[in-house]
C-alpha cells in the first residue's frame, strides 16, 4: 500500500487558540514569553501567495504590502502570532489601528514604508502542508525557530521565551510597561478556539482596568 500524501492545501482559517486570565508564577512546565500589544494574526503560507487572516476570520492581507516576502517562503505553513508597529523599540497600538484601519491603496503603501509592521510570530500550525497542533508546543516553537532563522527577513521575527522564570519577566514588563506576558505549558497542543489552563495571560495591574 503506498503511503497517504498530505493534502496540498491548507484550511481557510484556523481559530486561534485562547488564553485564561492568571496571576505571576513560576513554573518549568510553562514557558513565559512577552504579551505583545497588538493585532493576533494567523499567515497562510501558500504557493506563490500568503494570507493574512486576523483572529475573527477577516483578511486583512492587502493592509500590510510589506510582508509580501511571505509567498516565496515554505508554502504550506500557517503561522500564529501578533502584528504590531514598534515605535522606539515597543508596540504602538495607535499606529497599529491607523494602519488596519486603512484602505485607500496609496495611504496603505505610503504607512507600509514610513510606518511599517513587525510580524511576531509564537506559534506553528501547519509545517509542509501536514498540521503540527498536537506536538507539544515545546516541539513547535523550536521547529518554527528554525524556520525563522533559515528566512532571515527583520519584519519576521521569533517571540522568544523563558523557562519556568515567569516572576522575572513579568517584573521586567511592569517596569518597562509593557502590556504583560504569556504563560504556555511546554507539553500542550494547540486547540483552536479554545480557553483554558495550558495558555495563560498575565497583565500588570495598571492594564488590567483598560
Amino acid at each position: 500500500m503506498s503511503a497517504i500524501s498530505p493534502s496540498l492545501s491548507l484550511p481557510a482559517f484556523v481559530k486561534p487558540m485562547l488564553a485564561s486570565s492568571g496571576t505571576a508564577f513560576d513554573d518549568d512546565n510553562y514557558l513565559f514569553e512577552i504579551k505583545w500589544d497588538g493585532i493576533r494574526m494567523l499567515a497562510f503560507l501558500e504557493a506563490d501567495r500568503y494570507r493574512l487572516i486576523n483572529r475573527h476570520g477577516i483578511d486583512t492581507t492587502e493592509r500590510y504590502p510589506e510582508f509580501a516576502f511571505l509567498a516565496g517562503l515554505a508554502p504550506g505553513t500557517i503561522l500564529d502570532g501578533e502584528m504590531v508597529v514598534l515605535h522606539r523599540g515597543k508596540p504602538d497600538f495607535a499606529l497599529l489601528q491607523s494602519r488596519d484601519k486603512t484602505r485607500s491603496p496609496l495611504k496603505v503603501r505610503t504607512l507600509s514604508q514610513v510606518e511599517p509592521a513587525t510580524y511576531i510570530v509564537f506559534d506553528l500550525l501547519y509545517e509542509n502542508h501536514v498540521p503540527v497542533l498536537d506536538r507539544p508546543l515545546l516541539e513547535r516553537r523550536e521547529r518554527l525557530e528554525d524556520l525563522v532563522r533559515q528566512w532571515s527577513r527583520p519584519r519576521l521575527v521569533f517571540s522568544q521565551s523563558i523557562l519556568g522564570k515567569g516572576r522575572v519577566l513579568f517584573a521586567e514588563t511592569c517596569r518597562q510597561h509593557l502590556e504583560g506576558i504569556m504563560a504556555k505549558k511546554v507539553t500542550s497542543i494547540y486547540q483552536p478556539g479554545k480557553r483554558g489552563p495550558d495558555w495563560i495571560k498575565i497583565k500588570p495591574r495598571f492594564q488590567e482596568n483598560g
